[in-house]
């Protein structure tokens, strides 16, 4: 059998749904969510806009994100048909690949604690009949067809080109007109952007509380053991230990299923993922090593702060799917930063801490221009808050407790609002965008 892909054609669709209660009937012991979805275009009926239907599941890619990206090595890609199926006795429950799909193909769901997603009717191709949703469409505006590797553009960005999707949009969607609107014709389409329905974000802080905690006791552990290096004892030791188990039970009271958590190191090849997890352990064992040897075995310590730094670098890798802060990505809540500006306020070493701060302290400023500049809501009490936590009062109290306490609440400031800023891409956003721009 050659491998398949969906045809879809937008002038036959009318948004009946058909195929997705299609997708429903045949799936409906394994399906919480639809897997399939019917998108509609300029939903406001704008004269000066077309109005079409876009029936989207999983899009079974060339080189999908989320297969990549799982930690736990859940995801398979048929050979034969080009299906990419998820096996949820192995998912936990991490939510990476929702985060990592921009065509919104993954769905989590809350009632099982993992992901689903279009199966491709995998068994139905087998036997050689066509998937659910295709079968039930009406119109005939679903089909499928051998794959090819032709890049078939969709417009206004709906879906991305750069992981081969197995689909292909059968031309004909209108453009929008070009010709100038006239006042009243503004007038009408600032009304109607008022009306667009701002699809709901897929990364909150509220939803992911236990990550900001766990990334910011991870990033002051990291700082503890590279201040020691500096000569600076550690009083308590054993709470160093004890924070990063902490940080560690509530990064695994995170996922869907908590108890699977020991599956996150197998895909150390593709996944920050499971890059992040084992960096965190392999830092947590050595820090425990190190502060064990008495006196201090400095190769032990090195190798304890290094490892440290390199999960803080991989924490900040993970969230680059949803990052949307400049060219390099680089942002003033990375813990990375984090960790070396704490370091620098530990040790004491006001070089350090005058590097990272500084750096830190341009990005911030940077980043709240630029959303000022886009007219985005800035808390400015909340960025009073940060500034004056994060470095105003380390610069006066250097080299004492609560300067570091301090910073340490800054950063904390920064990270929530670093949350509130990611952004997943979706096919809901990008119709969002494109006819917020437009109108």
């Amino acid at each position: 059998m050659t491998a398949l892909q969906f045809v879809f054609a937008p002038n036959r669709c009318t948004g009946c749904q058909a195929c997705v209660l299609g997708c429903w009937m045949e799936h409906r012991p394994r399906q919480t969510t639809p897997w399939r979805r019917v998108l509609t275009f300029n939903a406001p009926r704008h004269p000066r806009l077309p109005v079409f239907h876009l029936s989207l599941a999983c899009h079974h890619c060339e080189t999908p994100a989320c297969l990549s990206c799982c930690p736990v090595e859940a995801y398979t890609k048929d050979p034969v048909t080009g299906s990419v199926v998820v096996d949820t006795a192995k998912c936990m429950g991490c939510r990476y690949c929702t985060w990592a799909c921009p065509h919104d193909a993954p769905r989590f769901s809350p009632a099982r604690g993992t992901v689903e997603k279009c199966t491709f009717c995998q068994a139905r191709l087998e036997a050689g009949r066509e998937p659910a949703c295709v079968a039930r469409c009406p119109l005939g505006a679903l089909g499928v067809e051998p794959r090819t590797r032709i890049s078939h553009p969709v417009p206004y960005g709906i879906v991305s080109q750069e992981l081969g999707p197995g689909l292909r949009i059968l031309p004909g969607l209108r453009a929008p007109l070009a010709a100038s609107a006239s006042p009243a014709q503004g007038r009408v389409a600032s009304h109607l952007r008022d009306l667009l329905a701002v699809p709901e974000p897929r990364i909150t802080l509220r939803g992911e509380w236990p990550l900001v905690a766990f990334t910011t006791m991870l990033a002051l552990g990291v700082a503890l053991m590279g201040a020691r290096l500096w000569g600076q004892p550690l009083r308590h030791p054993g709470l160093l230990l004890w924070a990063g188990a902490a940080a560690l039970a509530l990064s695994a009271g995170h996922l869907g299923r908590p108890l699977r958590a020991w599956r996150a190191v197998r895909n150390l090849r593709h996944s920050w993922l499971s890059r992040e997890l084992a960096l965190v352990g392999a830092f947590l064992a050595l820090a425990g090593a190190s502060l064990g040897a008495a006196p201090l075995n400095r190769p032990l310590a090195w190798a304890a702060a290094l490892t440290g730094l390199a999960a803080l670098f991989a924490v900040d890798r993970v969230y680059q799917v949803a990052v949307k802060v400049g060219a390099l990505n680089f942002h003033s809540a990375h813990v990375l930063l984090n960790g070396l500006y704490l370091t620098g306020l530990l040790a004491p070493c006001w070089p350090l801490a005058l590097g990272a701060g500084l750096v830190k302290l341009g990005l911030y400023l940077i980043r709240k221009d630029h959303f000022e500049r886009q007219s985005r809501g800035v808390a400015r009490a909340w960025s009073l808050a940060r500034l004056v936590l994060g470095f105003a009062v380390p610069a006066l109290a250097f080299g004492t407790g609560a300067g570091v306490a301090a910073a340490v609440l800054g950063d904390l400031v920064d990270r929530c609002e670093y949350y509130g800023e990611l952004v997943v891409p979706s096919p809901d956003l990008a119709l969002h965008e494109y006819l917020s721009t437009t109108l």
